[in-house]
């Protein structure tokens, strides 16, 4: 057991208070610049999921509403996105659309906003007190609210204001990655609090469970390098994560087959994109037409078109316009053999053409990096109409507030949050390649983050389609880290036993 410090007074008590307030200042800066929650097309089908859910949980009110026009990342918004009788959609999370339920049964949607900035919090807090093991609030508080201001320069308040479950992505790259370094020496209840935020991050997005499985093999190599005794420990924490995110898939199931009847499905991303980079539109052309094959189904909707955007990932998912739908225009026992035949489809492609697979998502992961403009997170105007129905926000309807992309101010902007991310990435560079700098667990602690940022754009760039909105999520985590790892250069390890 490390020794406690001196105990502070009330003037530290104060000063950590104020550190926390200017944290909270720049984290909410975006919601108070717009006056209004940012949101989604996907905002009205997670509220509506989750009423649903507490509807057949027993908490009955009025018929939930409806998303009536949800989009897909770089994607004009299409029709109506109707689940097939007999399925549950497993692509959005059943805990996120809980608490988006919750919250908005309650009038307090916005809670969802509290809950991102308090994960935030929490996390950045968990972190410097095991590296630091200060008992002194007001100096925890600093070297937890400056790096968090960094990132506010960044895309975190935006994300922060924003009604998805994005922001959480981030929160679980932290706690992995704290797990990962520093678990065998953490206190359990800081163990308990690192397990809890991951795990609410794990199950709140279904890309979250694949970057942590991304994740966990840099855990297993930067604690067999660190050397410590009983290394097994960090990556034995980070797949009681994973034994989570897996958990809640096979709950969502069960409970989908117990209470609905139904079998849960997730929209078929993996075969549209493979369509889209190529393989995958190769391997139909060689074995379809073929009554084994169930995604052949879809090889023939595609036929039905000479438009070329018939090819693109989102309109594969999504569309229901003859010239570009494809999956949404098939019957509903072919939608659901397309949709259940996507992992069996990747290994197939995947074994037929490994070189061309592999290239496809290295290439798809490069542009992903580059993508992270906070312009997705500005609603529109499709959005608000897709958002109509959503009832429980504290100010009223879903509706477009001070923010517009049309002012300008996100072409500079990008360029400014450029320079900041690049200058970040050098800082990051130098400190773990200067030597004295950084201890060797402060350099794990940073590459295993960096690790999740890469994981992040493999995970939203190779299976979904790359888009600013997937990078711009965990982006700010440069200038965190950068100005954390700054502040914590030259000094010793105070986590060591």
């Amino acid at each position: 057991m490390i020794p406690a410090g001196p105990h502070p007074g009330p003037k530290s008590w104060l000063v950590a208070v104020l550190w926390l307030a200017l944290a909270l200042a720049g984290m909410f800066s975006v919601f108070a610049l717009n006056g209004r929650p940012l949101f989604y097309f996907d905002t009205a089908g997670y509220v509506a999921q989750g009423e649903t859910a507490l509807n057949q949980l027993g908490w009955r009110v009025d018929a939930p509403p409806a998303p009536s026009t949800p989009g897909q990342d770089g994607a004009a918004a299409p029709a109506a996105d109707v689940a097939v009788k007999g399925t549950v959609d497993g692509s959005r999370s059943a805990v996120y659309a809980l608490f988006a339920g919750l919250f908005a049964r309650l009038g307090l949607l916005e809670g969802l906003i509290a809950l991102n900035a308090a994960a935030v919090i929490l996390s950045v807090w968990l972190m410097v007190r095991v590296v630091l093991r200060n008992t002194d609030p007001a100096r925890s508080a600093r070297f937890m609210a400056i790096p968090i201001l960094a990132a506010c320069l960044g895309s975190l308040p935006f994300f922060v204001a924003y009604l998805m479950p994005d922001l959480l992505a981030p929160v679980m790259i932290l706690n992995l990655a704290l797990l990962g370094v520093y678990g065998r020496r953490m206190r359990w209840p800081e163990v308990a609090l690192a397990l809890a935020l991951a795990s609410l991050a794990i199950v709140s997005h279904l890309s979250h469970l694949a970057i942590a499985i991304l994740m966990l093999p840099v855990v297993v190599i930067a604690g067999a390098v660190l050397g410590h005794r009983r290394w097994w420990l960090l990556p034995v924490l980070v797949a009681a994560v994973l034994v989570v995110g897996f958990s809640e898939q096979l709950a969502l199931r069960s409970a989908a087959s117990a209470v609905a009847k139904s079998d849960v499905i997730i929209k078929p991303f993996i075969t549209a994109r493979l369509i889209q980079d190529g393989p995958g539109r190769d391997y139909l052309d060689r074995h379809c037409p073929d009554t084994g094959i169930p995604t052949c189904a879809l090889a023939e909707a595609l036929g039905r078109s000479d438009d070329p955007m018939r090819f693109t990932a989102s309109h594969i998912v999504f569309q229901t316009n003859p010239e570009l739908g494809s999956f949404r225009l098939l019957p509903p026992d072919q939608q659901v053999g397309v949709a259940q035949d996507q992992m069996h489809f990747f290994l197939e492609v995947l074994k037929e053409a490994p070189v061309q697979t592999t290239l496809a998502f290295a290439q798809n992961m490069m542009a992903q990096t580059l993508k992270f403009a906070v312009d997705m997170t500005i609603p529109t105007e499709s959005q608000q109409q897709a958002n109509a129905d959503v009832r429980g926000s504290i100010f009223g309807p879903l509706i477009l507030g001070r923010l517009a992309p049309a002012d300008g101010w996100i072409g500079p902007l990008t360029q400014a949050q450029a320079a900041l991310y690049a200058v970040s990435l050098v800082v990051l560079a130098l400190l773990m390649v200067l030597p004295g700098r950084l201890t060797p667990q402060m350099r794990a602690l940073a590459l295993i983050v960096l690790a999740g940022i890469l994981a992040n754009a493999l995970v939203c760039g190779g299976i979904s389609q790359p888009a600013t909105r997937y990078g711009a999520r965990v982006i700010w985590l440069l200038p965190l880290m950068a100005t954390l790892m700054a502040m914590l250069a030259g000094r010793a390890d105070r986590g060591a036993p």
